[in-house]
C-alpha cells in the first residue's frame, strides 16, 4: 500500500462485456479495477464515491481498520458503511509490526476487535499488511509469523484472511497460501497478469475514477476470495428477509429449507434468483419488464449492447429496460433469446 507512482489510470465499467460511454477517458489496456484499498489516506468516502467506483468496474472495497495494538483508522466505520449500502463487497487489512508469534496475535486481537466495532461482517476478510523493513528483512522466517496472525483473525473475530506484501518479499507469506501481492510495473497492461496463482495482484497506486476525489490503490483479483463467503449476504430494508448461501444455493433462511426466488435487494444494489440460484449474465422477466444480470448477478444500470441491439436500463433506480413499450420489448427479448 505504498504510494510511489505518479501516472493516472481510469477504470472501464462494462455491460454486457461492453464498455459504457462516457466522459472520460477509458484505458482499454490495463489490467482490471477490481478492487480498490482505502484508508485515511482517502478520507472519508460517500455512498456517492463508492457508487461511482462500482459502475467503473470496482468490485471490491478493502479498509484499513488498524496499525499495531495502538492506532484504528477514523475513516474505517465510515467507509465500510458506505461501500457496503454502495453495493460492493466489503474487507479489511490491518498493517502488522510482529515478527515474532507473540506479537502477531496481540495485533490480530486488536485488529479483529477494531473490525467488529467499525462495522465489518463475519465472513469478509481480514488481510495482514505484512511489508515494513524488519518484516521483510525476515525472509522465509516470517511465513510463520504471518501464518500465526491469519489464523488468529479466524479466531478471534470469524474472518478470514491472508498476507499483503511486495513482489519483491513474496517469500514471507505463508507456503502453500496465497497472498495479496503489490507490483507496479512502468506500463501495466491487460495481458501481464503478474501473480496469477496469488488471490490479488495491486498493479497501480494512483488510480482515479471519474466522479471520485484523490487517487487510490488497485487490485486485478484472480478468485473470489475478496468478493463471496461473507456469512449474511442480504438484509433486505422492506421485509427484513436474510438471505443465505449453502454450497452454492441461495436461501432465504438461515436453516436451509426455502429457496430464494425473486429480484432482491443486497447491500445498495438488486439481484435475481430463480429457485435459489443467481442469475447471471441473462434476463429476468418480473412484473411484466425485463432485467439484465451482469455476470456477477447485479441488475445493471445504465446503456449496452446485446446482439446488436442497443438497451437503455436507465439511471433512476427502476432497472427495467426503458427503450421500448414493454409488449413490444418483451416479444424482442424472446425472439434473441431463442
Amino acid at each position: 500500500m505504498n504510494k510511489s507512482m505518479k501516472l493516472v489510470a481510469v477504470g472501464a465499467a462494462f455491460l454486457f462485456g461492453t464498455a459504457l460511454v462516457s466522459d472520460h477517458a477509458v484505458h482499454a489496456d490495463t489490467p482490471r479495477f477490481d478492487m480498490v484499498d482505502v484508508s485515511n489516506w482517502n478520507g472519508y468516502l460517500s455512498v456517492n464515491d463508492f457508487v461511482n467506483m462500482r459502475n467503473q468496474g470496482v468490485k471490491a472495497i478493502t479498509t484499513k481498520i488498524s496499525e499495531g495494538t495502538w492506532y484504528q483508522d477514523p475513516t474505517a466505520a465510515n467507509n465500510i458503511a458506505n461501500a457496503q449500502a454502495a453495493g460492493l463487497y466489503v474487507n479489511g487489512y490491518y498493517f502488522a509490526y510482529a515478527t515474532d508469534n507473540a506479537t502477531a496475535v496481540q495485533e490480530a486481537n486488536y485488529a479483529s476487535a477494531t473490525a467488529r466495532a467499525d462495522g465489518l461482517g463475519v465472513g469478509a476478510v481480514l488481510a495482514v499488511d505484512a511489508e515494513s523493513s524488519n518484516q521483510m528483512a525476515m525472509g522465509t522466517a516470517m511465513q510463520p509469523v504471518n501464518a500465526t496472525a491469519e489464523k488468529q483473525v479466524g479466531i478471534a473475530g470469524g474472518y478470514r484472511s491472508t498476507t499483503y506484501t511486495m513482489g519483491s518479499h513474496i517469500e514471507t507469506t505463508p507456503d502453500g497460501d496465497k497472498s495479496w501481492v503489490a507490483h507496479y510495473p512502468y506500463t501495466p497492461t491487460a495481458n501481464q497478469n503478474y501473480y496469477s496463482s496469488e488471490h490479488g495482484w495491486q498493479w497501480f497506486d494512483h488510480a482515479t475514477f471519474d466522479g471520485v476525489n484523490g487517487a487510490f490503490d488497485i487490485t486485478q483479483l484472480y478468485d473470489n476470495f475478496f468478493t463471496a463467503d461473507q456469512a449474511v449476504i442480504e438484509k433486505n430494508p422492506d421485509d427484513g428477509a436474510t438471505v443465505w448461501s449453502k454450497g452454492g444455493v441461495w436461501y432465504t433462511d438461515k436453516s436451509f429449507k426455502h429457496k430464494v426466488n425473486g429480484i432482491k435487494k443486497h447491500m445498495g444494489s438488486y439481484w435475481s434468483f430463480a429457485n435459489g440460484k443467481l442469475i447471471k449474465s441473462n434476463w429476468t422477466n418480473s412484473w411484466g419488464m425485463y432485467y439484465w444480470s451482469d455476470g456477477d448477478g447485479k441488475l445493471v444500470q445504465g446503456q449496452g449492447t446485446w446482439k446488436e441491439f442497443k438497451w437503455d436500463f436507465g439511471t433512476d433506480g427502476t432497472y427495467y429496460v426503458k427503450n421500448a413499450t414493454p409488449k413490444s420489448l418483451n416479444n424482442l427479448v424472446e425472439q434473441l433469446n431463442k
